[in-house]
């Protein structure tokens, strides 16, 4: 008895086939859509400010009495509008973005920021 093949076998493989390299290019666009919306999280406002805030913050901490130190109003973290302390915390404005929360220091000396022409200058003492 003699069986003729119809290639069943052969075009099941390539259907196989066929549907791993889909999945391929789905996962693919999924991954590239996933790191698009994240770099464009990391570059946003709201992260910027919280850095900055961050920064100043680490800044007051370590200072001691009569330390000022300085920062651009133009600078890569964007345009700095505003830098204001309030009841310990430290809030910046950056490109229109209004700081909600600002972010805590511990200094035991008393912090004024000081608006210059092209700068803000942080005076501890």
């Amino acid at each position: 008895m003699s069986v003729l093949c119809d290639g069943g076998a052969n075009g099941s493989r390539g259907s196989i086939m066929n549907e791993t390299v889909i999945h391929i290019i789905l996962i693919s666009l999924v991954l590239v859509v996933f790191l698009f919306a994240t770099a464009e999280r990391v570059n946003g406002r709201d992260v910027r400010q919280q850095v900055l805030e961050k920064q100043f913050a680490l800044l007051i901490d370590s200072a001691e009495e009569g330390m000022s130190f300085s920062v651009a109003k133009v600078n890569i973290n964007g345009l700095i509008d505003s830098v204001e302390v309030r009841d310990g915390r430290i809030f910046v404005k950056v490109d229109g973005f209004i700081s909600s929360r600002g972010y805590p220091y511990f200094s035991r000396y008393d912090v004024e920021v000081v608006e210059e022409e092209d700068k803000f200058v942080v005076k501890v003492g």
